[in-house]
């Protein structure tokens, strides 16, 4: 895909996220320095209005092999908004915050999420020990934004489903979800995850 057909994509996806959100409603991007910019240009073109740039700090990332670059440590996830009104769930989201301050109390959770590449019990592997989705997100990043900008009975929505962690966590806090995914066997295992 070229730049300017990225572009293109870019502006028609998230423009049909603008249509779909309600003003209360959120949307949240995960992207690297790879499409930062492209994502960024766009929400602003639609008149989103930015509130966090999360990052994520990748706390066992993969080493540099090249030797040429600084390891690849963080990813992104933009967080924006069509509204006023958006939902931010902050006393909850304190309540889950695993820093707490020097007297133990609960602490504002900061745009600095120290949190693994999905390993371990976490990942989805086939029979033959590979991983059956290459960018699977760690559930506890979709627990936080989910239960930050979302209230039980709300939808959530994922245009870009695979591995269904996103609805997999919906489910769990009591939302209703869509998942979209184009691709026939990461679509049969999110609805292997809904199922159990």
């Amino acid at each position: 895909m070229t730049a300017p057909e990225y572009m293109q994509f870019t502006r028609k996806w998230i423009g049909a996220c603008y249509k779909s959100l309600k003003d209360t409603g959120s949307i949240y991007i995960a992207c690297s320095y790879h499409n930062i910019g492209e994502v960024m240009i766009v929400l602003k073109q639609l008149d989103f209005k930015i509130n966090n740039i999360i990052t994520w700090y990748k706390t066992n990332a993969m080493p540099n092999m090249t030797r040429r670059v600084f390891t690849h440590s963080t990813e992104f996830v933009i967080w924006a908004v069509r509204g006023k009104g958006w939902t931010f769930n902050y006393e909850k989201i304190k309540e889950i915050n695993p820093n707490k301050q020097k007297d133990g109390s609960q602490k504002q959770m900061r745009d600095l999420w120290e949190l693994p590449l999905v390993q371990g019990k976490e990942r989805l592997r086939g029979d033959d020990g590979k991983a059956l989705h290459p960018t699977q997100k760690p559930k506890e990043m979709l627990k936080r934004i989910i239960l930050a900008s979302s209230n039980k009975g709300d939808i959530v929505l994922d245009p870009f489903l695979g591995s269904g962690t996103t609805t997999y966590i919906a489910k769990k806090y009591g939302r209703d979800w869509i998942g979209i995914e184009r691709d026939k066997e990461y679509t049969k295992l999110a609805k292997g995850r809904m199922r159990k």
